[in-house]
């Protein structure tokens, strides 16, 4: 049996009333009628809902969903010193976006930013909770620098104060960190500066797991040098990303893998049966055992049912992958 994961991010809105609670409190937020502490208390309220629905799936390492995240950048770089944040950016090849962050000073670490929430959602999960960063070098292409001049000095701080973030959920007892740099299905030849601030955050992450996660596309051309970062697991974009299979296929990983075989950005479900098929077929040149199956990307771009389907898909073709029921 391949064990599960999801990548990060995961609907807050769903069809029923109590799946919009967060949504009519924003409203109620905006028009004054409620607090940020209301609002606070709809998103821990969701939060636990995305919690339950993966565990009821079966999956084995989840997430906190990104419930309390605008966006995957401004939610990070907005409360590090030497960045303000300025108007919206489309995100990626995607139909969502993001408020962009604009550095004007020393990029800093200042007070956690994360560790709150993730504690949060570990102390309500049944499963182990993956800490979620957003990487060091997509957080520099993406942001609009007015100070450094160079991606790599501010990639470089932007490691350092993520660093911080590293430390508090290995002392909290993070069992997993992710790093998401999807950047490098854009720009491949940013691959050797991800290595570099990936050490920075290595060393401060103790005996946890960590996963250099890359989505949106493929990785097709650098996927033997991906296997030689400083992460454990390596996360795999294998639906946008179809070109890294064959990678994937020919040369094999003595590292784990995440693979992302589940169409994250697709309503149509797949069939269980051939994707556990298609994963048995790596079982000689990868170690599936310490493997994941995961989702392509995040899930936050489906409806909520359909991700809830989608789950199921994922735990029912992880399952006979070992020789599971």
């Amino acid at each position: 049996m391949v064990r599960t994961t999801v990548v990060g991010s995961y609907p807050r809105i769903g069809d029923t009333r109590e799946e919009q609670v967060l949504r009519r409190m924003i409203a109620r937020f905006d028009e004054g009628e409620a607090s940020a502490a209301d609002v606070r208390a709809a998103e821990r309220a969701v939060t636990q809902a995305v919690l339950r629905e993966q565990a009821d799936a079966g999956v084995d390492v989840v997430t906190d969903g990104q419930v309390a995240w605008y966006d995957s950048q401004s939610h990070v770089a907005g409360r590090l010193d030497g960045v303000e944040i300025g108007g919206l950016v489309r995100y990626f090849d995607t139909n969502t976006y993001y408020r962009q962050p604009t550095v004007t000073a020393a990029v800093r670490w200042k007070a956690p930013i994360l560790l709150e929430g993730w504690q949060f959602a570990q102390d309500a999960s049944r499963a182990p909770v993956k800490a979620v960063l957003t990487g060091p070098v997509t957080l520099a292409r993406l942001a609009l620098d007015r100070h450094y001049g160079k991606r790599r000095p501010l990639a470089m701080d932007f490691a350092q104060a993520l660093a911080e973030e590293v430390a508090g959920f290995r002392s909290a007892g993070a069992e997993h960190i992710q790093v998401d740099e999807p950047v490098l299905t854009r720009h491949p030849e940013d691959l050797s500066l991800v290595a570099e601030t990936l050490e920075v955050l290595a060393i401060r992450k103790g005996p946890a797991e960590l996963t250099l996660a890359t989505y949106f596309g493929d990785v097709a051309a650098i996927y033997r040098d991906l296997l030689e970062v400083p992460a454990d697991v390596i996360g795999l974009d294998l639906v946008q990303g179809a070109k890294t299979w064959a990678q994937v296929a020919k040369h094999g990983s003595e590292k784990p893998l995440a693979l992302g075989m589940v169409d994250a950005r697709n309503t149509r479900l797949e069939d269980p049966k051939a994707l556990a098929a298609r994963v048995a077929g790596l079982e000689a040149s990868v170690d599936l055992g310490r493997s994941y199956l995961c989702p392509s990307n995040g899930l936050e771009f489906l409806p909520r049912e359909t991700a809830r389907r989608k789950l199921s898909v994922l735990v029912a073709a992880a399952r006979p992958v070992g020789g599971g029921a």
